[in-house]
């Protein structure tokens, strides 16, 4: 408990001193860099408070520059700061629309392009996912959890259509990645946070351009696939490296 108190607090005053000298920089100079940047100086101390320990596989596959919308499965609260520092990009992401009620948080996701989602509403979700599309037609790489929230048990979940939808309107390529063992950190109602080691397996991506909206179905099935095989450790392929 000691330890989560520790975390919580650092994180919570870094971003309330942090942050508005990286919105400043970023209205000013049209440029949300010194945001991912800031960000990543404090996932990787939060990272090191909490014991974490990353072992990255398969980025090695990914094209420097080239943009990407990366998909995981969703087992903790901290797969979202985990995927940010594995892969080493400035991401944005599709957020429930619940985060963004968070005071000054929220103002730092949307300048920095993340993308609300309310999926109790159809037609908001709908532009959401267009919103999203037309920034990855711009080069921006996302993350996103086709899943839509936190696994309880740590099994796979159904997988949300919608950031299908997204990657094909933008025409990038889909990264399935598997985490493993980020559950651990934080099991499901708990407070405390424990020291784990987490595994973060990158698959071969996936190219959109040649596929059509009616290959949605196809494009989450193959996923999803990858993604389950990297969860059970069979380490298919696409994740060597």
């Amino acid at each position: 408990m000691f330890r989560a108190t520790v975390v919580y607090l650092f994180v919570g005053i870094y971003v309330a001193i942090a942050a508005p000298f990286g919105m400043i920089w970023a209205l000013l100079s049209g440029n949300a860099g010194h945001l991912f940047s800031l960000a990543r100086i404090c996932v990787r101390l939060a990272g090191w408070m909490s014991g974490i320990h990353l072992k990255v596989s398969g980025r090695d596959q990914l094209v420097p520059g080239e943009t990407y919308l990366f998909l995981s499965n969703h087992q903790g609260n901290f797969d979202g700061p985990i995927l940010f520092h594995a892969t080493g990009r400035d991401l944005c992401a599709v957020v429930k629309i619940e985060i963004m009620r968070i005071p000054i948080l929220s103002t730092v996701f949307r300048t920095a392009g993340f993308i609300p989602i309310d999926r109790a509403d159809p037609m908001q979700a709908r532009a959401a996912i267009d919103s999203a599309a037309k920034l990855l037609r711009e080069g921006h790489s996302f993350f996103a959890f086709p899943e839509g929230t936190r696994s309880r048990d740590g099994l796979l979940g159904e997988f949300k259509k919608g950031v299908f939808a997204m990657a094909l309107k933008g025409g990038i390529p889909v990264v399935p990645v598997s985490i493993r063992n980020s559950r651990a950190i934080q099991p499901p109602g708990r407070y405390s946070i424990f020291p784990a080691t987490v595994e973060v397996i990158f698959h071969r991506p996936i190219p959109t351009a040649t596929l059509q909206m009616e290959d949605r179905h196809s494009l989450l099935q193959m996923t999803r696939a990858a993604i389950a095989e990297g969860i059970s450790g069979t380490r298919p392929e696409a994740a060597r490296g």
